[in-house]
């Protein structure tokens, strides 16, 4: 049966207990609650995952721990405080992250005491770095890969959200719709959202009706831009993408 397809808009939540922990990201989320005992001559964590993978909500949950800034990106040149813990978001080879930069901010971690959470879609240890001198320090990181989520996390998760939104909602009516979703987190948000939207809409309770009705339509296109509902608050400031 096909999965479908999504790709939208995911607001993290930055509360640790709106986190649910499942196999696909317990090891991340374990180095996340053990900062700042992060190993290594380098004090950076490398959160590895495709989009929509869980990677900003783990972050958020760190930056409002920790007091980190947030960068989508670094040129030549940036001054970041001394010791300032630093989220780095979907860090790649090219010209939105400055590889001296880069090498410099690396080099602060294992003297001043700051901290660097790097989100990127592949480990930086196996980016094709032009500067040898970081491609040699990024080696030298933590990497935690998010995985896609299993049915049994995708479960507890739509259960979460709605009732999180004051809905009820039955185990067959789960049951169906994780056998039909997209493995995501996004997945989850956004279908959420959609069964909201239209039950409000149409007075409808979570019914398996309307659970056909909402699949047949992502799975048609009907939805393919559907924005999902924000599920929390993200620090003062701050606007992380999904990643």
């Amino acid at each position: 049966m096909a999965q479908l397809p999504l790709d939208l808009q995911f607001i993290s939540a930055a509360d640790r207990d709106d986190f649910i922990i499942g196999e696909s990201n317990r090891l991340a989320t374990s180095w996340i609650d053990r900062w700042p005992d992060w190993p290594g001559q380098y004090r950076i964590l490398n959160l590895v995952g495709p989009a929509a993978s869980g990677k900003s909500h783990l972050a958020a949950i760190w930056r409002a721990r920790s007091g980190a800034t947030y960068l989508s990106s670094l040129a030549r040149g940036a001054e970041t405080g001394d010791g300032q813990d630093l989220v780095l978001d979907d860090v790649a080879v090219g010209d939105s992250w400055d590889e001296e930069a880069l090498f410099h901010l690396v080099n602060r971690t294992a003297h001043d005491g700051g901290s660097l959470l790097v989100l990127s879609r592949t480990p930086v240890s196996r980016m094709s770095w032009t500067l040898a001198d970081l491609a040699s320090r990024f080696r030298a990181v933590t990497v935690a890969t998010l995985e896609p989520p299993d049915d049994v996390l995708l479960r507890q998760l739509l259960e979460k959200y709605f009732a999180d939104r004051q809905l009820a909602i039955s185990l067959p009516v789960l049951d169906y719709m994780v056998s039909r979703m997209e493995r995501s987190f996004l997945a989850v948000q956004t279908i959420a959202a959609a069964m909201d939207r239209r039950s409000l809409a149409e007075r409808r309770n979570l019914t398996l009706p309307l659970a056909r009705d909402i699949m047949t339509e992502f799975a048609d296109g009907t939805h393919a831009r559907q924005q999902a509902l924000p599920t929390g608050s993200q620090p003062t400031g701050s606007k992380m993408e999904d990643s």
